[in-house]
């Protein structure tokens, strides 16, 4: 499964725009033209659970713990703690761009720290990976359904709160954390600097605890191929501090996700969003189904084979183009 947030916007002037001028491979019209067309309902994250088949969360916190060796006898459970910061609107609270926050190491460091010391009392303990990753370790099992953060950039936070019978566990430590980090030095500092504080610790990916590799071997290639360590410049970190990065935001065999669109239409980048077209036309062709959206997955295509007749009868038809067959799409929203 192949899962495109932001490429297909719901308002109609904003899709007009994006497709002004827009050149892509007629065979993408066509492989969306014929496919089976079917509503999706849900968040981007739940149809990454979906194509991965889990019942429980996304599993990235056991992903990260296997990429960093990390593995702690006490630990009942991993997950992944993003910082973040999070614009006061009239009723919620909407994330930045993580790109924006310029968060360095020694901060990150700090404020980690400060996290891990406060949710100690309830087994929980968090460790750094790099300046916009902590690694989070439970005592007790965590039985959540939560949103990866990459999908909540421009979001209200509310509606995308975890959900599951410890909801409200993980919803009062986010919110501790909140109150912990108002007042904390780091974010005095970064606030007279002119820069974002940071408000919002996003506690997710609540995946089980890794098992432990057999005598004489290391962790399993199979846990880091789902994730990578670029080399990314780290403000006040030094230029190419390590940072640790997924490969892709989807973690797994199964389901694949692109970043493209979306970033693309929240930087208003026309020329960004119909370039992806072209760069992900390859494994759109190669998909067994693709789900199409803007900040919440709205279209699952699934190919179909045309019959001898639809074959020969295309011949005779002007082909539609994609600014046609997205726009048509648009209608089933």
């Amino acid at each position: 499964m192949l899962l495109l947030p932001g490429s297909l916007p719901a308002d109609r002037a904003t899709l007009k725009a994006l497709c002004l001028k827009l050149e892509a491979p007629a065979n993408i019209a066509a492989w969306l033209r014929t496919s089976l067309v079917e509503p999706f309902s849900g968040s981007w994250s739940s149809a990454e659970r979906e194509a991965l088949g889990l019942t429980g969360d996304l599993g990235d916190g056991q992903k990260l713990a296997e990429m960093l060796s990390h593995r702690d006898l006490e630990a009942n459970q991993y997950a992944v703690a993003t910082p973040l910061h999070a614009a006061l609107g009239l009723t919620d609270l909407t994330p930045i761009d993580p790109a924006l926050i310029a968060l360095n190491e020694i901060e990150s460091r700090a404020l980690c720290d400060a996290a891990d010391a406060h949710l100690a009392v309830d087994g929980v303990r968090l460790f750094f990976a790099d300046a916009n990753t902590w690694l989070v370790r439970c005592a007790s099992e965590i039985n959540v359904l939560s949103e990866r953060p990459d999908w909540l950039i421009g979001e209200p936070l509310r509606p995308n709160l975890p959900r599951g019978k410890d909801a409200r566990l993980v919803e009062r430590w986010m919110n501790e954390l909140q109150m912990l980090l108002f007042a904390h030095p780091v974010n005095a500092a970064r606030e007279e600097r002119g820069l974002p504080a940071i408000n919002v610790v996003w506690l997710w990916g609540f995946g089980p605890v890794p098992p432990l590799p057999q005598a004489g071997e290391g962790w399993s290639e199979g846990g880091r191929a789902l994730a990578t360590t670029a080399r990314t410049p780290g403000a006040g970190a030094g230029a190419g501090a390590d940072k640790i990065v997924p490969a892709s935001p989807d973690c797994g065999s199964g389901a694949h996700a692109s970043l493209d669109f979306v970033t693309a239409l929240r930087n208003g980048n026309v020329s960004a969003w119909q370039n992806a077209w072209q760069a992900r036309s390859t494994e759109i062709l190669a998909a067994d189904s693709i789900i199409l959206g803007n900040s919440r997955p709205r279209l699952r295509l699934t190919p179909r084979k045309a019959s001898t007749v639809a074959k020969l009868t295309a011949v005779f038809r002007r082909q539609p183009t994609l600014t046609d067959v997205l726009s048509t799409l648009q209608q089933q929203l």
